[in-house]
């Protein structure tokens, strides 16, 4: 396509371009149909195909098992146009309607063939199920997934190197960066927390009094409530929370920072991007999540406590009383060291699948979705071995 470039008068430059795949005439042609014929005359344009895909619907109507379609008279074709036309054909033959086009010029005849070389290449395929291509897939999954453990390794072994030159070296550390992700990932999530441990402390206790009841021992409730909450409920129902609120907060900042490339630049910059980016949010779960895990403690109690009161009329200072037989401070400490490690899985998940966005928005979003369930996984594996190694250093309690 060659532009005619003419100029006026007053020396200015007016450029006339051909149509893409036709002449200068811009002007939309016309379609007629002449018994199971169909003639183009001039331009075939969209609006034409639009025209033709009605004298289509008329053939079909009309029983006909074959049409043609004459471009003789047509005098140049649009690519929208020529998409709608090759759709049209291809919507007939599926119809039991043959269409043959005939009198079309080789270049359109080329246009209209890249159609049918895009669906070649692009166009599903069907391939069938086979064993070996289910564990092909098995195994890139766990490929993946052991490269991903393999590179949060490394990303964690990073960030506690960073977290170290930030403690010989407090000033340089972003203090006022770290209250505001203790404010986000704490504070914000204290209505929550609050209100699900409660809850759950709540139904906790009721389906223990029912069942304890069957048997006279509803009097064992409160021990039941006890180790529950503080042993795993709170602790793990906090990290969850926190997991699903600032680790995802994490990674889309951080993939955000990655597809503007406000990464790259603070590296070139000379800054320490662990430091700079990842130390600050690590710190401010390291304060806040143990001091969460604490809350759902509290929380938790108090839903079995109204429990206790109102379904088994247990007094309050018996429930209390016996909080304070059964438990000991290793089952609230315990709980608020798990807060701890939960906080460093949390932060690193989320940092972590940030630095890994390649792409654009769509990458974000598969970044934030993975630091989620990634975070909560790794979180529940950690508690597990907690729970397990807790069993077996703390004293027992004698009823």
């Amino acid at each position: 396509m060659i532009p005619d470039r003419r100029f006026s008068s007053n020396g200015e430059i007016s450029v006339c371009i051909d149509a893409v795949w036709g002449s200068t005439d811009l002007q939309d042609g016309a379609v007629s149909r002449r018994g199971s014929t169909i003639e183009i005359h001039g331009r075939f344009t969209h609006k034409i195909a639009d025209e033709l895909r009605s004298y289509i619907s008329d053939l079909e109507d009309s029983d006909e098992d074959q049409g043609v379609i004459d471009f003789s008279s047509c005098t140049g074709m649009e690519a929208v146009a020529a998409a709608e036309l090759y759709d049209l054909i291809h919507t007939g033959s599926d119809h039991g309607l043959r269409l043959r086009l005939a009198g079309m010029s080789d270049r359109d005849a080329d246009l209209l063939k890249s159609f049918e070389r895009y669906d070649s290449l692009h166009g599903p395929t069907a391939s069938g199920w086979n064993l070996r291509s289910h564990f092909e897939g098995v195994g890139e999954d766990v490929l993946f997934a052991w490269d991903t453990l393999a590179g949060l390794w490394t990303f964690t072994r990073n960030t506690f190197s960073a977290l170290k030159g930030v403690m010989l070296i407090p000033g340089r550390f972003r203090w006022q960066l770290m209250f505001f992700y203790m404010e986000h990932a704490g504070v914000r999530a204290v209505p929550i927390i609050g209100v699900l441990c409660w809850l759950i402390g709540t139904v906790l206790g009721f389906q223990a009094g029912y069942q304890l009841k069957t048997f006279a021992a509803e009097m064992f409730m409160p021990d039941l409530i006890a180790y529950s909450i503080t042993w795993e409920i709170g602790p793990l129902l906090a990290a969850v929370l926190v997991a699903g609120r600032s680790s995802s907060a994490f990674a889309a900042e951080i993939g955000t920072m990655k597809v503007r490339q406000e990464v790259d630049a603070l590296t070139v910059m000379g800054f320490n991007i662990y430091e700079y980016l990842v130390t600050p949010k690590l710190i401010a779960l390291f304060i806040v999540l143990p001091l969460l895990v604490l809350m759902a403690d509290f929380f938790g109690l108090l839903g079995g406590l109204l429990i206790g009161g109102w379904y088994l009329d247990l007094p309050a200072t018996y429930y209390i009383s016996r909080l304070n037989f059964v438990m000991l401070p290793m089952d609230i400490w315990w709980g608020m060291l798990k807060g701890i490690v939960f906080a460093v899985i949390i932060a690193n998940v989320g940092c972590y699948m940030g630095m890994r966005v390649r792409g654009g928005a769509t990458a974000v979003g598969q970044a934030t979705t993975a630091a989620v369930v990634a975070a909560i996984f790794l979180v529940i594996i950690a508690d597990a071995f907690i729970s397990v190694l807790f069993i077996q250093i703390r004293p027992t309690v004698k009823v």
